[in-house]
């Protein structure tokens, strides 16, 4: 069996990487000899997990050189001598430690076109692309990239009596409920609550039945995101009309994904207009749970959307030196209108939609026809010492 050294966060992490880390690595043991290099998550000492040995991070470093010193012990000295993938943002990482082995990246894409520094990676190191989002795959076309999209587990996030959840959770039973489940890190958020909030503010305003719940950190202290409650108020939103998840949980005793089904069954809508999203997770764990979502028509949020509306969005220069979009006020606003108004049978046919649209990226399914495929594909090109098998296209967005 191929060695594979899985570099992410920790299993157990309560992060979208860390999530798809427990939920492979389980799988992947059936087939390759496998160990796990978590730069978060944890630290001091290995451990070993569902039968799989887990490397520590160190100083809250993305992997780098502790990553290469990892690869050597597991792979018996040569720092080549197994397969290394990534599961993260690549550009945090220094392509003289990754060019010292055999990497593929499973790698978010959020901007158009990909960062420079993105593709620097990719030309610098020979690493294999593996685009998670089909918007991924297109902007990394001149680099040959693979596509394995995220899987969530299908049984765990299923559609539940509403009436029942929202009374066991401790929601309205009356309530027009619009759900956030995003983190909040940095500033401007990437994940639109502002946008979001002043859209919430005139619902609010027109419906004394609609509520907003929060499932995040309402703080910056923790990830440097925005002061929520700050902005909130600024925005005249009643508390009140505002639910927000218990804090401690939320930073230190994770939802579980029962509990998490719960809570998606209970909306009525999720909102997730981001100014991008490499995946976009908790939009395919509502559609799996039967919710509809409000996303902005730009990157991944396209396609793993299929049962909700889309919004229009003005361009943005982040800091990685590429676009990325702001969300339009008005078109999340007509978006929350638009749902609040659909009549019974119409929000059951979206409800039904949006579960047969889940059930595409079900994990056994996402195993079969994308990871194991791709990594066969990975093996193939390292074998031929030629990761990057055909020329760059003219015009190819990079």
């Amino acid at each position: 069996m191929t060695k594979l050294l899985w570099h992410s966060n920790a299993p157990w992490s309560p992060t979208g990487y860390g999530q798809q880390t427990g939920l492979f690595l389980p799988e992947l043991k059936k087939h390759y000899e496998l160990a796990c290099s978590s730069f978060y998550g944890l630290e001091g000492s290995p451990i070993t997990w569902d039968g799989i040995p887990v490397f520590p991070g160190i100083g809250g470093q993305f992997g780098d050189e502790g990553l290469v010193q990892h690869a050597k012990h597991f792979f018996g000295g040569d720092p080549r001598g197994g397969l290394v993938m990534t599961l993260m943002d690549v550009w945090v990482l220094d392509p003289r430690w990754m060019e010292q082995m055999n990497v593929c990246s499973w790698v978010p894409v959020d901007h158009e076109p990909p960062p420079p520094k993105v593709v620097e990676f990719f030309l610098n190191t020979g690493a294999v692309p593996i685009a998670m989002s089909e918007f991924g795959r297109a902007q990394l076309g001149r680099l040959d990239p693979l596509y394995v999209p995220h899987a969530i587990d299908t049984d765990a996030y299923q559609p539940q009596d509403r009436t029942a959840v929202r009374e066991e959770v401790g929601m309205p039973q009356d309530a027009f409920l619009v759900g956030m489940v995003a983190a909040n890190k940095g500033r401007p958020s990437r994940k639109g609550f502002s946008q979001a909030f002043q859209a919430f503010a005139r619902l609010a305003e027109k419906h004394d039945n609609a509520y907003l719940y929060l499932h995040t950190m309402v703080g910056s202290g923790y990830a440097g995101g925005e002061d929520l409650p700050a902005m909130l108020e600024a925005l005249q939103i009643p508390q009140e009309r505002v639910l927000i998840a218990d804090q401690y949980r939320v930073m230190f005793d994770p939802f579980s994904h029962a509990s998490m089904a719960k809570i998606y069954s209970a909306m009525d809508v999720l909102l997730n207009p981001a100014m991008g999203e490499g995946f976009g997770i908790p939009v395919l764990e509502a559609q799996a749970c039967g919710t509809p979502a409000i996303v902005t028509d730009f990157s991944a949020m396209r396609e793993v959307c299929k049962a909700g509306w889309h919004v229009g969005h003005e361009p943005y220069w982040s800091g990685l030196n590429s676009w990325q979009a702001i969300p339009s006020v008005d078109d999340i606003y007509d978006a929350l209108e638009d749902c609040y108004g659909l009549q019974d049978s119409q929000r059951k046919q979206l409800s039904k939609d949006a579960r047969k649209h889940a059930l595409r990226y079900s994990l056994p399914l996402v195993m079969e026809r994308f990871m194991l495929p791709a990594l066969k594909t990975v093996e193939r090109r390292f074998a031929l010492s030629a990761p990057v098998t055909i020329k760059p296209r003219l015009g190819a967005a990079a």
